[in-house]
C-alpha cells in the first residue's frame, strides 16, 4: 500500500514541479538561463553520483556488460552536468539546435504519412502535410533565433505547462473517487517527448534485470489486479530487449484468441534501409508458444497489460479486426512455402535468415499482407505496430492521440502503465514475461496434464 502512496506523492510532486517551472520560463525566459542551466547541471550531477553509488555497492552482483553500462552512464552524467554548468549560453544554444532537429524528424514522419496515406487513397492525408508546415516552420524559427533565443525558452516552457497540467490530471484521477467509466473518450494526450518515451520500456528492463540480479526475484508491483478472476478481454503486450531494434520495443494484442501483430517483416520489400515496406500483419491462436519464442528466441522480456472491455467495446474492437482482414490476403515466409513445395525434411531453416521464416517455424503463425488502405504500406515513423494496435483499441474508447510525429511503443508503455496505476480504469491487470515466468508456465501446464492423465 504504501508503494501506492509514494506513486500518488511523485506524480503529484512532478506535475506541480513542471506546471510551476513552464510558467516561470515563460513569463522570464532569458533571465532563467543561467539558473536553468545550475539546475540542470546540478541534477545530472546527482544522478552522475546515484549511479556511481549503485556500481559501487552492487558491483559484486552485477554482470560485465551492466557495470560498464553503469559505470559509463555515471561519467557522461557527470561530465555533462559540469559543462553544462560552465557553458550554460552554448548549453541552451545547442539545446535549441537539437529541438530544432527533433522537430524537423517529427515533420520528416508526417511527411511520410502523407505520401503513404495519398497512394493508399486515405480520406484527410492533406493534414498530415499541414503538420508536416506546422513542425517545419517551428524548426525554421528555432533554427534562424540564435544563441540565447526566446522562441526555444518559449516552446519549451509552454511543453512543460501542459505535461504538468497532464499529470496532475492524472493524479486529480487517481485521488478523487470516480465511478467507473469504460467509454472514456479519445483526447489529445499530451505525452513525454519521443527521445524519452522511446526508451522508457528499455529502462524498465534494466532495472528489472539489474534487480532480479541483486534480489533473484522480479520486484513488485505498485498496482494490485482488480480482475473478477476472469481473464481480460484484451491484452496489449509491450515487447523490449537489449538487442538492436528491441531497445525500442514493439506493441502487439492479443484479442478474441489470438496474438495479432504488425511489422515490416517481409526483408524482400525493405525500401530505405528497412523504414519502408510491405505491411505484413500475422495471427496465431497459441499464445503461450508466441511468449515462449519472444522471450527466449528473441531474448525478450514482455509488459502485457489487460484490460476489461463492455459488451459495445468488444463489438467494436470485433469488428475493426474483422475489417482489417476483409483488407489483407494470405502471406506465406520464404521458409513455409519451400517446406511446402519440398517437404519439412529436405529443407533447412538455418538457409533462411528472414525473421518470419524463424517466427514460422517456432509458432506456425498465419501472415496476411493488406490490398489497401494505410497497413499496405509499413513505415517506422508513422504505420507501424502502435498504429495498427492504436487502430484496434481505439475503438474501446482509450483516450491517447500520439500528439509527437512517432508513435513509439514506449508512448502506450508509458499510457498503460498510468492507467494500471490509477483506480477504476479498464486496465485491470499487468504480467510480466520473462524466461523465469515462462519456465513457471511450462511446469504448471506439465503437471496439470500429468495431473488429467492420471
Amino acid at each position: 500500500m504504501y508503494r501506492m502512496y509514494l506513486y500518488k506523492a511523485a506524480l503529484f510532486a512532478f506535475g506541480a514541479a513542471l506546471l510551476t517551472l513552464g510558467i516561470i520560463i515563460v513569463s522570464q525566459r532569458e533571465v532563467l538561463v543561467n539558473p536553468l542551466a545550475y539546475f540542470a547541471g546540478t541534477v545530472l550531477l546527482i544522478h552522475g553520483a546515484r549511479n556511481l553509488a549503485g556500481f559501487i555497492a552492487h558491483s559484486g552482483r552485477l554482470g560485465q556488460k551492466r557495470k560498464t553500462a553503469k559505470l559509463m552512464t555515471a561519467a557522461a552524467n557527470i561530465l555533462i552536468g559540469v559543462l553544462i554548468m560552465v557553458l550554460p549560453e552554448l548549453t541552451f544554444s545547442l539545446a535549441s539546435y537539437l529541438l530544432a532537429a527533433y522537430l524537423i524528424f517529427n515533420a520528416a514522419s508526417k511527411l511520410a504519412d502523407f505520401i503513404v496515406a495519398k497512394s493508399a487513397g486515405e480520406h484527410g492525408h492533406w493534414l498530415e502535410l499541414i503538420a508536416f508546415v506546422f513542425y517545419m516552420v517551428f524548426a525554421l524559427l528555432l533554427a534562424d533565433s540564435g544563441p540565447g533565443n526566446s522562441t526555444f525558452l518559449v516552446i519549451s516552457g509552454v511543453y512543460c505547462i501542459l505535461f504538468g497540467a497532464e499529470t496532475l490530471s492524472d493524479f486529480i484521477t487517481l485521488v478523487v473517487p470516480q465511478r467507473i467509466k469504460n467509454d472514456l473518450k479519445r483526447h489529445i494526450r499530451i505525452t513525454p517527448p519521443v527521445f524519452v518515451s522511446t526508451f522508457l520500456p528499455l529502462g524498465t528492463l534494466r532495472y528489472i534485470n539489474e534487480y532480479i540480479s541483486v534480489n533473484d526475484r522480479l520486484p513488485e508491483f505498485a498496482g494490485d489486479d482488480r480482475g473478477d478472476g476472469a481473464p481480460p478481454d484484451i491484452e496489449i503486450m509491450v515487447h523490449v530487449s537489449n538487442n538492436g531494434s528491441g531497445k525500442i520495443g514493439h506493441l502487439d494484442l492479443y484479442f478474441g484468441g489470438e496474438v495479432i501483430s504488425f511489422g515490416n517483416h517481409d526483408h524482400a520489400s525493405h525500401r530505405l534501409f528497412g523504414v519502408f515496406g510491405d505491411g505484413v500483419m500475422f495471427t496465431t491462436a497459441d499464445k503461450e508458444t508466441y511468449l515462449d519464442f519472444s522471450v527466449n528466441h528473441d531474448r525478450q522480456i514482455i509488459f502485457s497489460y489487460g484490460l476489461r472491455l463492455t459488451q459495445d467495446q468488444l463489438e467494436a474492437v470485433q469488428k475493426e479486426v474483422d475489417l482489417l482482414k476483409a483488407d489483407a490476403v494470405v502471406w506465406k515466409p520464404p521458409y513455409q512455402i519451400a517446406c511446402e513445395e519440398k517437404g519439412a525434411e529436405n529443407v533447412k531453416l538455418s538457409a533462411f535468415h528472414d525473421y518470419c521464416s524463424e517466427l514460422w517455424n517456432g509458432t506456425h503463425a498465419n501472415f496476411y499482407k493488406f490490398t489497401r488502405g494505410k497497413f499496405r504500406t509499413y513505415s517506422i515513423l508513422s504505420t507501424n505496430c502502435v498504429l495498427l494496435t492504436d487502430e484496434i483499441l481505439g475503438k474501446a474508447g482509450t483516450d491517447i492521440v500520439c500528439i509527437s510525429g512517432v508513435a513509439s511503443p514506449g508512448i502506450y508503455f508509458d499510457y498503460l502503465e498510468r492507467l494500471y496505476m490509477t483506480q477504476k480504469t479498464m486496465v485491470i491487470s499487468k504480467t510480466i514475461y520473462d524466461r523465469k515466468t515462462m519456465r513457471k508456465l511450462k511446469k504448471g501446464k506439465e503437471e496439470k496434464n500429468e495431473r488429467s492423465v492420471s
